[in-house]
């Protein structure tokens, strides 16, 4: 089990300079909590803190509040890795999601409205694609208001702030506290480096720098460095609650780090073989070879084509003519991993629509050039 989860990670060498062939640091500190889990025949529990809402920058960045197509590639992929460890263990594995967005709302300056969103958005992703391996779990859920109740939108609205108080005031970590770990533990240092990093492209759209119109310059840097160090104390906090709430879960990350007390999973596959960016702080871009690139919007506006699906912004796709079959009532659609799927449009031309000598051509070409995975037609008549 160890072993498959190891396949899926991604890991840094240690800061000491001591030699490291990408083998997770941390693998023996898990062992006990799997056996301890493999005694009691369940599956295998897993806790991932992520997917907390769409970055706040939707003009450089992302396109929209919802998950995309980035949101599904992840999904899926953690999903497999429960597939994988179902395989040798039958009773397999769950991951939990824990969507952190709720902690950190009023330190960024998005809506909680926007959070509630995109946590349903997730919650729908995983149904409509089957990913039963799931769980997501938000800050309520944690603890314990939503017991023996239905979670909608009101009620989250109306605990929103009474959660955010009680993590601070029972699991909250000082700033004093959070600087000291940041000294003593090279993975809490990169956390707060990758804050810095986002939110230095991100808090200008942010109202949390209205107040001081500084969106450059020394003023706009000691703004971001502060909301960093906020992040980082909500973060720590959060942890702190998990482990309190969760103590014998597996420990997951999106952030890239040495192993030694979690295990990093890219949650997207590119073809440089790099740690991708997390998709909520990103775009998806596909490439006609198939490949898929973790992107900042403005950079493929022009080489790319936003695709929308069901009149939301999904992904971008690679200008090219190779996915042109001159006939809008067909459509190429990218699923996980990395296969593209040739199909008709609308439901009622599934077994009926056929594809012409010059579209077959097309087809051919298409994966001539789509090396990253392969390409299928389905739901033609010929």
């Amino acid at each position: 089990i160890l072993d498959v989860l190891e396949r899926y990670g991604q890991h840094l060498p240690p800061s000491d300079g001591s030699e490291h062939d990408g083998e997770w640091l941390g693998k023996p500190l898990f062992k006990g909590k799997i056996l301890s889990q493999m005694e009691k025949h369940q599956a295998i529990r897993l806790i991932l803190p992520a997917f907390p809402w769409k970055s706040v920058n939707k003009f450089d960045k992302v396109t929209g509040v919802l998950p995309d197509f980035g949101e599904q590639l992840a999904l899926c992929r953690l999903n497999q890795m429960c597939e994988d460890i179902k395989k040798i263990y039958p009773p397999g594995a769950i991951v939990y999601i824990a969507t952190d967005g709720l902690v950190f709302d009023d330190v960024v300056g998005i809506p909680d409205e926007d959070t509630w969103a995109y946590g349903e958005g997730l919650v729908n992703m995983a149904k409509t694609h089957g990913l039963k391996n799931l769980t997501l779990m938000r800050v309520m859920d944690i603890l314990g208001y939503t017991a023996g109740r239905t979670l909608d939108k009101e009620l989250y609205l109306s605990l929103s702030q009474v959660c955010r108080e009680e993590i601070i005031a029972s699991y909250g970590r000082s700033e004093e506290e959070v600087r000291q770990m940041m000294k003593e533990d090279p993975d809490t240092l990169l956390t707060y480096c990758g804050f810095i990093r986002f939110l230095e492209g991100d808090l200008k759209y942010s109202p949390v720098t209205a107040a001081t119109k500084a969106i450059s310059g020394q003023q706009y840097r000691k703004t971001v460095k502060k909301v960093a160090i906020q992040m980082m104390i909500r973060a720590e906090s959060f942890t702190k609650l998990l482990q309190t709430h969760c103590p014998d879960y597996v420990r997951l990350s999106i952030h890239p780090s040495t192993g030694t007390v979690k295990l990093s999973v890219p949650l997207i596959t590119q073809a440089s073989g790099s740690f991708p960016r997390s998709p909520w702080h990103s775009s998806l871009a596909v490439g006609v070879d198939g490949s898929y690139q973790t992107v900042h919007a403005k950079d493929v506006r022009e080489t790319h084509d936003l695709v929308s699906t069901n009149g939301s912004p999904c992904y971008f796709r690679e200008k090219s003519e190779q996915w042109d079959f001159g006939d809008d009532d067909i459509v190429c659609e990218p699923r996980y991993p990395n296969q593209t799927v040739v199909r008709p449009v609308r439901m009622e031309l599934l077994g009926v629509k056929s594809l012409s000598a010059s579209q077959l051509k097309k087809l051919a070409a298409l994966k001539a050039a789509h090396t990253a995975g392969p390409v299928v037609a389905i739901g033609f008549a010929s």
